[in-house]
């Protein structure tokens, strides 16, 4: 009896943030369970890929690592559409990363249904208070905002919350099936 080849779904999920927050270390940390102490900054685009099962359905979820610089921004903003997600992360060590999320956030007000999952990384080397205050400061552009966004703190050094991470992308993609 020949099975029938099972169908694949492509989905595409964008990961960007300032420069050197951790984006490809993130990655690396999701797909291949690694942590490369020497990563190099990402020069142009990446791109990373994870094939997992939701509600039955192979989905291959291709995740478009963007270079934090500048002059990569205007590419990102062409590469948006047609994403089903997008991580934005920031480092939890340098408070100027902040700087990128907000105007990430303003960017993607357009695309409403689109899960946004806001990533604080280098939890491994940040004290209580420092994570306090990024905590209340998420929590109210959460309370204000239109469209729908998840924060979580990471470390791709440890692997402290990454799965977590793409569990809540799944999980938000999956309610918004229903």
């Amino acid at each position: 009896m020949n099975e029938s080849p099972q169908i694949r779904t492509n989905v595409k999920v964008i990961v960007t943030g300032g420069g050197g927050v951790g984006k490809t270390s993130f990655l690396n940390r999701l797909v291949y369970d690694n942590f490369d102490i020497n990563s190099e900054l990402t020069r142009g685009i990446d791109f990373f890929s994870k094939n997992i099962k939701v509600n039955g359905s192979d989905i291959n979820f291709v995740m478009w690592d963007f270079a934090g610089q500048r002059q990569f921004r205007r590419l990102l903003e062409d590469f948006v559409d047609g994403s089903i997600a997008v991580f934005i992360l920031f480092d939890l060590t340098r408070i100027s990363s902040l700087e990128n999320v907000e105007e990430w956030l303003e960017r993607l007000k357009e695309f409403k249904n689109m899960p946004i999952l806001i990533l604080g990384t280098k939890y491994d080397l940040v004290d209580n208070s420092t994570i306090m205050t990024f905590d209340e400061y998420f929590k109210n552009i959460i309370e204000r905002s239109i469209i729908n966004i998840d924060y979580l703190k990471i470390s791709s050094k440890t692997g402290y919350n990454v799965k977590e991470a793409f569990d809540i992308l799944i999980s938000r993609l999956s309610y918004m099936q229903k």
